[in-house]
């Protein structure tokens, strides 16, 4: 009797846009290296686009998938509504402060995109809004889009320290 199994392969293409406003803090896009050390701190090991206003970053992951192997293709854009522009090209080790309901344990020693928050010096808080849009497009099924608004009050961390709001994998492991 012989027996055969037929693979298919999936590919798929994910395109998510993150809108953050906020009153009395900086806004922070972050690409780089996640890190924890051996006290439970986390870092980022990367480069960030800082605005006062709000910070739009669109993010588009395509996933190849054949018998053998599967090649992903990271692409992603920040735009601040103030036009500030980023640390493009200069490579700093931010200290990381997950909001409560973000995880970062999972995306350790991967290539992640983040917004954090760092509130001013003046202010006990800020408020910030978050609107997620995510549309998934698999190759032979239905696309599906989901979206998320979020509202919430952050206190005032440790100095130096950015609160993490939102944290994307872009499909590879640190260098």
């Amino acid at each position: 009797m012989t027996m055969s199994v037929a693979a298919s392969a999936q590919d798929s293409t994910t395109r998510t846009r993150t809108d953050i406003k906020t009153d009395d803090a900086k806004i922070f896009s972050m690409t780089g290296c996640l890190q924890r050390d051996a006290a439970g701190n986390f870092t980022l090991h990367g480069t960030a686009v800082r605005s006062r206003e709000g910070i739009t970053t669109e993010t588009k992951v395509e996933t190849e998938t054949d018998r053998d192997e599967q090649k992903v293709t990271t692409t992603s854009r920040t735009r601040a509504e103030d036009g500030r522009v980023g640390t493009a090209g200069v490579m700093t080790t931010f200290m990381l402060t997950p909001r409560e309901g973000v995880v970062l344990n999972q995306h350790v020693g991967q290539q992640v995109q983040l917004s954090a928050i760092m509130i001013d010096p003046d202010a006990k808080d800020a408020e910030v809004k978050i609107e997620d849009k995510v549309r998934v497009d698999p190759e032979n099924a239905d696309s599906s889009t989901k979206r998320t608004k979020t509202e919430v009050e952050i206190e005032r961390g440790a100095a130096g320290h950015y609160t993490v709001m939102t944290v994307k994998p872009m499909g590879g492991a640190c260098k």
